[in-house]
């Protein structure tokens, strides 16, 4: 699996992106989208009381790569998102040769909050 698979998955299916979030019980949740243009985002959130979003940060997929921007995120568990895509298929993908699987949590039509909205994902490349 690579992520230009992941891409041409989410362009057949005429969606802005795919949600993959992380399996199991962790410290935090985290969540990787692929979208159709080849950039890819991962946020990471907290639980518990206080559950909200941790940081974010954009990156691209590059084959089984992920080129993140760590210059854009000042937070230091930045070095923790997923570095390469080891294995997968349509439902879930595997990072870092790690025995937790990412499973597909959303297909989004649209994802306005991250500036793929409808005009974006129809008439995008």
């Amino acid at each position: 699996m690579t992520f230009e698979a992941c891409v041409k998955s989410a362009k057949e299916q005429k969606l802005a992106g795919i949600r993959y979030e992380k399996s199991g019980r962790h410290h935090f949740r985290d969540r990787v989208t692929v979208y159709r243009d080849g950039k890819i985002l991962f946020e990471r959130f907290c639980y518990g009381e206080a559950a909200g979003l941790v940081f974010s940060m954009w990156g691209r997929g590059e084959g089984e790569s992920a080129i993140w921007d760590y210059d854009s995120c000042a937070v230091s568990a930045k070095t923790e998102a997923p570095k390469v895509l080891t294995g997968g298929n349509e439902t879930s993908l595997l990072f870092d040769g790690k025995q937790w699987t990412w499973d597909v949590e959303a297909l989004l039509k649209t994802d306005s909050a991250n500036g793929y909205g409808l005009f974006r994902t129809l008439f995008g490349k």
